[in-house]
């Protein structure tokens, strides 16, 4: 895990960053989802609330394990209060310049072969990109929606257009 993420000043502008995605909910929930975020980014992956509690958020503040699932389960945040966040802030940093500009979205189907029987949302799917003969098997299809909006980007002394490109959300099928 890198240092970066427990520097003061990197941790209070990610908290900054990350609080405003849950607008909606108390400042104490935003403080601790904002948190969990920022244990995704260190530990590079999401097992359970647990594993991120064990291995990192215990050590960085003083909350509980409990506080963590109450705050996942507040009902003002939702996914869709979230994917809104985010597109209201990919669509806040298109310059007045560049509003005329397209905006593309970006739809992409993932799947991934599962060899057990017993994980949720397991199914027998068709892969349209295997080419061996066997294009079904069993998974889980992830389905992701990401937006690039324009900005100006200088290089060698001459202004152009770039994309960023923001994840907006991600749903899991079969």
């Amino acid at each position: 895990m890198s240092q970066l993420y427990t520097s003061q000043p990197t941790v209070n502008r990610l908290l900054t960053i990350f609080s405003s995605l849950f607008h909606s909910a108390t400042r104490p929930t935003r403080h601790l989802l904002a948190w969990l975020l920022i244990a995704q980014l260190a530990l590079e992956s999401a097992s359970s609330v647990r594993c991120l509690f064990r291995q990192f958020l215990s050590k960085q503040t003083d909350a509980s394990l409990n506080s963590y699932y109450r705050a996942l389960g507040n009902g003002l945040v939702t996914d869709a209060s979230i994917r809104r966040a985010l597109t209201l802030r990919a669509l806040a940093i298109v310059p007045e310049a560049l509003r005329q500009e397209p905006i593309l979205l970006s739809v992409d189907d993932t799947t991934i072969a599962k060899w057990g029987k017993h994980f949720d949302g397991v199914g027998i799917l068709y892969d349209h990109a295997k080419h061996d003969g066997k294009s079904y098997f069993n998974g889980h299809a992830f389905v992701s929606l990401t937006m690039s909006v324009p900005v100006l980007h200088e290089n060698a002394g001459k202004q152009q257009i770039r994309y960023i490109a923001v994840p907006i959300g991600y749903v899991m099928s079969n």
